[in-house]
């Protein structure tokens, strides 16, 4: 044991059996060990023990132990896997860290289990701000994930959160494991969603058919129509994709989503996000609920009814598409302007799109005006193939207009 040095000691999930003759070895020799309440019992007769409750406060107190010898301070599972480690790093850039590994509750899950975990994503609720969007689409992306569970965010969350979105998979809980009351449940999310079980614990979701990261835009004909609801079209579609420029986790608005062409290729596009696609026709938001079925998009939400009167429901954007507003356009990017002026640090894109001169009007008004910024207009112009008689002509399409702008200066 060198004098003067710190220490990250990995004590596996909690049970004695787990703890390797290293880490033993340290925490006893140790001139100060730092302990979770839950690890006091890994250190009993110890004669310098610090509680490691507030880690800026304990900070403090390692660092005058590392003045008169070493210290180590255990943390739970391996040091490699969502631990205090790299806290410790930070907090003494200075020092030459030892660390000594583990058994982290993952491997005690796979072990009970009889799973591996190689190229599975792993997650952490544990004192980490993670979307819940995020979290899904991290899950349906892949044939294992496994979350680390906490305080607020518990197994049976995890599994409300996936049968919300409708995900079938297969889920196991690994709950105290290496203690003697430890157990291994294993379900469906909305079997195991009413069950209550120890925050700390872990899950993991099995996804034998889960989505590539990275698919083609869908195609006109891949869509469930209608006659009388309208569709956005693919090379339409192609050119409003770009403007919005959307990111992994971008909350999209789709307002008027129709057949839900639009809506349905940004759930693609940020698998990490929401959508939020608005109508108020019924027939096309069954068209919209049968489409969202057919693509899988688990992370798109169909709010049906006039959109003046859903916009104080919907979450804030980061980027919106207006393709139809039903007279309310005006009252529309007056409440996205709005949301931008109370976080003037966030501002929102918006893309109005507009066959009749009325609305390319009122939105170029609204969108040049106070409160929006960076206009720049765009006009599609398609013209398709079509026989007549034994020749083929190119008959033009109405020319849609595409006006954005940023809500906020």
């Amino acid at each position: 044991m060198e004098r003067h040095k710190l220490y990250v000691v990995s004590v596996g999930p909690g049970g004695d059996e787990h703890l390797t003759r290293a880490a033993e070895s340290v925490l006893k020799t140790a001139d100060c060990v730092a302990a979770a309440k839950r690890h006091m019992r890994l250190v009993e007769g110890h004669g310098n023990v610090l509680p490691l409750e507030s880690p800026d406060e304990v900070f403090e107190k390692i660092a005058e132990n590392l003045n008169n010898g070493s210290v180590a301070v255990a943390v739970s599972g391996d040091a490699g896997i969502f631990s205090l480690m790299p806290r410790l790093q930070r907090a003494f850039p200075e020092r030459d860290i030892t660390v000594i590994p583990g058994v982290s509750a993952l491997q005690s899950l796979c072990a009970e289990i009889g799973e591996t975990w190689d190229s599975a994503e792993i997650v952490s609720f544990h004192g980490r701000d993670v979307p819940p969007a995020k979290a899904v689409g991290i899950a349906m992306h892949a044939k294992k994930t496994f979350f680390f569970c906490g305080p607020g965010h518990g197994p049976e969350w995890v599994c409300r959160l996936l049968a919300e979105r409708g995900v079938k998979t297969r889920i196991a809980v690994g709950e105290r494991l290496s203690y003697s009351n430890g157990r291994v449940v294993t379900g469906s999310a909305l079997e195991l969603s009413s069950q209550v079980f120890d925050p700390l614990s872990v899950v993991m979701v099995s996804n034998p058919d889960p989505l590539p990261l990275l698919v083609p835009r869908p195609r006109d004909e891949d869509f469930l129509r209608s006659p009388s609801v309208p569709m956005t079209r693919g090379e339409v579609r192609t050119v409003i994709l770009d403007r919005l420029s959307l990111e992994l986790e971008a909350v999209v608005w789709d307002v008027g989503a129709g057949t839900g062409s639009v809506a349905v290729a940004c759930s693609r596009l940020c698998p990490y996000g929401e959508v939020h696609a608005v109508e108020r026709l019924p027939e096309a938001a069954r068209l919209l609920r049968a489409n969202k079925e057919n693509f899988r998009a688990y992370n798109l939400f169909i709010h049906e009814g006039e959109a003046r009167n859903l916009l104080e429901t919907l979450p804030r954007p980061t980027h919106v598409f207006i393709g139809g507003s039903g007279g309310a356009l005006r009252e529309i990017l007056g409440h996205v302007k709005k949301l931008s002026n109370d976080d003037k640090n966030r501002k929102i894109f918006v893309t109005v799109s507009g066959v009749a001169l009325k609305t390319i009007g009122m939105a170029y008004e609204i969108l040049s005006g106070e409160g929006f910024s960076g206009l720049d207009v765009t006009q599609v112009a398609i013209s398709r193939s079509r026989s007549v008689g034994s020749s083929l002509i190119l008959a033009a399409q109405n020319p849609v207009t595409l006006l954005s702008a940023y809500a906020g200066k």
